[in-house]
């Protein structure tokens, strides 16, 4: 079974390429789009001094530097809404743990075959999961 997706059928084919410089070539000896000729510009030849990398150190201490200059000039209404997302994240991340723990300890109670059970469901859902992002990331 062949699949076509919309992005093959908006390949663009030797027709369309050929049509399109028809067009071009009809549109400059109509006189609707001008030719500008330019001579090619002379390179100069300078000689570049390269400056010393600063240190990894340097660096480091540069972008910190920057980015608490940045959250000092962030406006309030900002900083409140990043604060809720913050600990909305926290709490949600907690309550997803606190249910894999009452999960991890009923399996307990199922002993080894409610271990394997969970790692195959996990390892499934990894699966998909990696899948679906894949194939969202892959169309055009």
């Amino acid at each position: 079974m062949i699949n076509i997706d919309e992005e093959d059928l908006d390949e663009e084919t030797l027709e369309d390429r050929v049509f399109e410089k028809a067009d071009y070539i009809g549109e400059v000896l109509t006189g609707e789009r001008k030719i500008h000729f330019k001579l090619p510009k002379r390179t100069q030849h300078i000689k570049i001094r390269k400056m010393p990398q600063p240190s990894k150190i340097n660096i480091f201490i540069n972008n910190i530097k920057k980015s608490v200059s940045k959250y000092k000039e962030m406006s309030l209404a900002r900083l409140i809404g990043m604060s809720i997302l913050v600990m909305l994240s926290i709490s949600a991340i907690a309550f997803v743990g606190y249910l894999l723990l009452l999960l991890l300890t009923g399996l307990l109670k199922l002993g080894v075959i409610g271990l394997i059970g969970f790692s195959m469901i996990m390892c499934a859902l990894c699966v998909s999961g990696v899948l679906i992002l894949a194939s969202r990331y892959t169309r055009r």
